[in-house]
């Protein structure tokens, strides 16, 4: 586990290095300001069909910080409900697996054009969990488990630092962890639509 949050964080700060060097010295927001700081969050839903289904519902607050004009660095936190079922045996029973999560994660947004950007996202997770027989409630197993993930994806929204800005983001779960709450429990991915708003501190001081 160590390892993979190892890998990961540095795959994030490789990314941002890289991509925080193409622009130019006039991008740049020199110097520590309140100004730039911005909190918020996002509502998350998660649809997957067929055999295995996924339901995932929940809420994602955020603290960040705009290094560049283009690039945003923050925390965030999650808190999510997941149920996921499938066929169980040939006279129709359907196992499900209800879950809760809550946890912590970091994030990049990095803006690549007016209005649409990339973003990276490791979490890691603490699930608690309930596998049932939904036609009979019969209780197969139950407890607590740890995971990681490592969320990639493209967004669109409203981006000009000190004003509130509004976004939308598609994400998918690269890593292949066995209880991600973003892969559904045959291991399909299952895509994570975010849609949130984030606030800039010191805007009542500039009105």
């Amino acid at each position: 586990m160590m390892m993979k949050i190892k890998k990961t964080l540095l795959t994030v700060l490789l990314m941002t290095s890289l991509f925080s060097q193409s622009f130019s010295q006039e991008q740049s927001l020199d110097g520590f300001d309140i100004n730039k700081m911005f909190v918020g969050g996002s509502v998350v839903l998660g649809l997957g069909f067929g055999t295995n289904s996924q339901l995932t519902l929940g809420g994602n607050p955020e603290l960040g910080y705009s290094i560049f004009k283009n690039v945003d660095l923050g925390f965030c936190g999650n808190y999510i409900y997941s149920s996921s079922s499938y066929l169980y045996d040939q006279s129709g029973n359907i196992e499900k697996i209800n879950s809760t999560l809550t946890g912590l994660g970091i994030f990049t947004r990095l803006h690549i054009t007016d209005g649409f950007f990339v973003q990276l996202q490791p979490e890691f997770n603490s699930i608690k969990y309930r596998d049932f027989i939904k036609q009979t409630n019969y209780t197969i197993s139950e407890g607590k488990l740890k995971s990681s993930s490592f969320l990639v994806g493209i967004g669109y929204g409203t981006h000009n630092v000190g004003k509130t800005s509004f976004f939308t983001t598609i994400l998918i779960d690269l890593q292949k962890d066995l209880y991600s709450p973003y892969r559904t429990y045959g291991g399909e991915i299952s895509p994570i639509i975010r849609s949130g708003i984030n606030y800039y501190f010191g805007q009542k001081k500039k009105r």
